[in-house]
């Protein structure tokens, strides 16, 4: 099993994801979905799902998860943490609208994460989850 420095770029933003979701905790002012989004809060978003998907490929498979996670980490390069964190939204309610839909993105991606952490799933693109709306009681 080949681990290199690159790996522990891609073990630092996957270590960053909990946090960011804990931060991402209150309801936001506005529920976003991806048309919503700037170019940098999708880009941001989409690296942090890929990391998602690359993970479960590592825990179902090490040494395939070891070899995705090197690639990832060469395709992107050393300065892939700093820019990443770079393009993070900083305003606060901007800030937990992003990761509310993070948050749902992570769900929606449940099943395909637990059940088919395959490498050909790292370039599906993003799922769009809809927001449910809690359905009035009928009127009797």
């Amino acid at each position: 099993m080949r681990l290199k420095k690159y790996s522990s770029t891609s073990l630092t933003l996957i270590s960053l994801i909990p946090v960011l979701l804990l931060g991402a905790c209150e309801q936001s002012e506005k529920t976003l979905q991806l048309p919503d989004l700037t170019q940098e809060e999708h880009t941001y978003i989409e690296r942090l799902v890929v990391l998602e998907r690359a993970k479960a490929i590592a825990l179902n498979d090490r040494e395939k998860g070891s070899a995705v996670l090197d690639s990832l980490s060469q395709a992107w390069g050393d300065s892939v943490e700093s820019e990443t964190a770079a393009i993070a939204p900083a305003e606060p309610i901007r800030s937990r609208a992003v990761h509310d839909l993070l948050k749902r993105i992570i769900a929606a991606e449940h099943d395909s994460l637990m059940l088919a952490p395959t490498i050909e799933r790292l370039s599906v693109p993003l799922p769009d989850p809809q927001v449910k709306v809690p359905e009035k009681p009928a009127a009797e």
